[in-house]
């Protein structure tokens, strides 16, 4: 059997031929923030339905632009989840405000919804939920109205999460603004890229002239009123994310598929956990984390899962606030925050995405149950 990768991107042959027409035409004319990026906002609108998408070089632009929109300044508190890419709590500190780490759910590995509300301060500004995993947790709404009652923002990292959907709306429309990456590991890829969606006209608008250093559209010269940075969408990228944009549902579905066989090959062994949600469509599935009972050892569970030519990982680790740049930041230790600490120690995320067939999925989870099960027998 080969190789079972963490991530595959792909591009089938018709995808090809319609990225070498592409860039035929691209090279013809404008290099970036042309026809295709404008398509590439429109349809990516039309998919998470909201009015508003505008495309960026990354998902950390699309935070940052989100961030400063929606007010922080300098010394803002924006609550975090302490599992997540650097990327979000970094954009919180980059534009000024003071990230506040949070406990995770064991259910979701999105942000405690309890653990939240007690970090709440008079200088909170807002909070980043992040769908870890691809996962909508099932208490965003909570979040939202929570967020409401205190004049707070909701900004959503969904990073993971193109496509998926809960009680009929999809990631990125439940918040004041969503954010997505398409680099080349995500669900679907640009190579590089980000965008940010919102149904806030204003937030929009002052998004578009983030994105060109803080440029006035509506002066009738080059001017430059507020902040911003050089952070545009190439053609290229965009001309990729439309032809990976076309394949999202099935993506989709091939990823569920993968999920599936997990669930029915691991759903009597008491000895684990897979953190998925009770309605399928709640997840893009991007990465699907595994918890373990306490007693066993995950780097030996690693290791032997390579042996079998199994890659898995362990999310992001170290936490966001046991990260070297945090730590000195924010005075922030071990111990902490206890509960993800321990919880993020016991657990690996399993591969997931359309090039995994039935038949390796049943063979990463029977190599799991076997090296378990030698784990019991040393024991």
């Amino acid at each position: 059997m080969s190789k079972i990768n963490m991530a595959d991107p792909f591009f089938t042959e018709e995808d090809r031929v319609k990225i070498h027409i592409g860039i035929d035409e691209i090279l013809s004319g404008i290099l970036s923030m042309g026809h295709n990026v404008r398509a590439f906002e429109r349809e990516f609108s039309e998919l998470i339905r909201v009015p508003h998408a505008v495309a960026m070089n990354a998902c950390t632009s699309a935070l940052e632009a989100a961030l400063i929109g929606l007010g922080v300044r300098e010394g803002d508190e924006v609550i975090v989840p302490c599992e997540t890419f650097i990327a979000t709590g970094m954009a919180v500190h980059l534009v000024g405000g003071k990230p506040v780490f949070a406990e995770i759910s064991e259910r979701t590995f999105c942000l405690d919804f309890d653990d939240v509300q007690k970090r709440i301060t008079p200088r909170t500004k807002g909070i980043i939920i992040v769908y870890m995993g691809g996962l909508i947790p099932d208490d965003i709404l909570k979040f939202r109205n929570l967020c409401d009652d205190h004049g707070l923002f909701l900004v959503e990292d969904a990073a993971h999460a193109p496509g998926a959907s809960l009680q009929g709306k999809l990631a990125g429309s439940f918040g004041h603004a969503g954010c997505f990456s398409f680099y080349p590991t995500k669900v679907i890829t640009a190579g590089e890229g980000g965008m940010l969606t919102t149904e806030d006209e204003r937030l929009a608008e002052f998004a578009r002239s983030f994105q060109h250093r803080g440029r006035d559209f509506t002066a009738p010269n080059e001017q430059y009123n507020q902040i911003g940075r050089n952070v545009r969408m190439t053609e290229m990228a965009a001309l990729m994310g439309r032809i990976q944009l076309e394949h999202l549902h099935e993506y989709l579905a091939e990823r569920c598929r993968v999920m599936r066989i997990y669930r029915q090959e691991l759903k009597n062994d008491q000895r684990v956990s897979l953190v998925i949600p009770d309605d399928e469509s709640a997840s893009a599935y991007w990465k699907i984390p595994l918890i373990f009972d306490d007693k066993y050892d995950r780097c030996f569970i690693t290791k032997e899962l390579k042996k079998a030519g199994i890659s898995v990982d362990w999310s992001y680790q170290p936490p966001l606030h046991l990260q070297p740049i945090f730590q000195k930041n924010y005075k922030t230790k071990v111990g902490h925050l206890p509960k993800s600490e321990h919880l993020l120690s016991h657990h690996i995320c399993l591969p997931c995405h359309p090039r995994i067939s039935d038949q390796d999925a049943v063979y990463v989870a029977k190599n799991i149950k076997s090296i378990l099960d030698k784990l019991d027998f040393v024991q």
